[in-house]
Formats: C-alpha cells, structure tokens, sequence
C-alpha cells in the first residue's frame, strides 16, 4: 500500500485503537448517564478529592463528556484533538485512581463503568494501556486517518 501513509503501511492496528479507545468511552460515559447521578456521585465522593458541591455537576457532566469524546474518537471527527481529550481523561483517570492507593484509599469499584464492578487495580491497566493507545492515536493522525469522518468532512 503505498500513498500518503507510506509503503507498506497497515492501517487497521490505528482504526483498531481508535474503536478501542472511543469505545471504551462510549460505554463507560453511557453506563454512568443511564444510571442514577447520585450512584456516580456517591462513587466521586469515595476517592476524597472532589468538593461536596461538585459531586452532583460532575456526577451529571462527566459521562457526556467522556461519550462526546467517545464519539469523536471511535467515528475518526476531529481526531487529533479528540485522541488528544482522551489522552487527558485517560491521564486524569490514572492520576486519581494512583492517589487512592498512595492514600491508602480502598476502593471497592472505579465507579468507571456505572453499576458495573471493576477493581481499581484492573482499572488503572486499562486505563494506562488507553492513555498509551491514545497518545499513539494522537501522534499518527497528522494527516486525516483512513476510516474516518475526517476523510469526509476535511
């Protein structure tokens, strides 16, 4: 395959990371929006990191932002910056799930998936692993990556 990506190049691990990486946002950020903000809420409230007065706005906010990015991700619209958003989520994501163990905070669920029960320690491989995914994502899509929105709408 030769073009504008180079001899040779295989664009499916790239769209693969991108449906991972957007994927895993989606849900995550529906998970969370189809239940109740309160359940979320009281997840944020666990890590001890949060004021009172902002559990509810992010318990609200936080899965529409994490499904918008989601979607501009894993559609391939405005890649670049969106890989980058999820670069930033992925990084917070790890940052605060890391402050409760140097804290000594046990956490019995993430809270990342809604109802759905995931170890924070499982949560912080995945979450690392997607950061990486996501920066690598970020750093190939210079040019409009194939399969995506941004061929479309340039």
């Amino acid at each position: 395959m030769n073009g504008k990506f180079g001899r040779g190049w295989n664009p499916a691990p790239t769209v693969m990371s991108r449906l991972l990486i957007g994927g895993v946002l989606l849900y995550a950020g529906f998970m969370k929006a189809v239940g109740p903000s309160a359940e979320f809420a009281a997840a944020l409230d666990t890590y001890k990191l949060f004021p009172s007065h902002l559990l509810s706005p992010l318990a609200t906010g936080m899965p529409f932002v994490e499904m918008w990015i989601g979607l501009f991700v894993f559609t391939g619209l405005f890649t670049r910056p969106a890989a980058l958003a999820a670069a930033l989520l992925y990084a917070a994501f790890v940052a605060i799930i890391a402050s409760t163990f140097l804290r000594g905070i046990d956490l019995a669920s993430c809270g990342c998936f809604g109802a759905e029960t995931l170890s924070p320690r499982y949560t912080i491989v995945l979450d690392t692993a997607l950061l990486a995914l996501s920066l690598t994502a970020y750093r190939q899509t210079k040019l409009p990556p194939p399969f995506s929105l941004d061929r479309i709408f340039p």
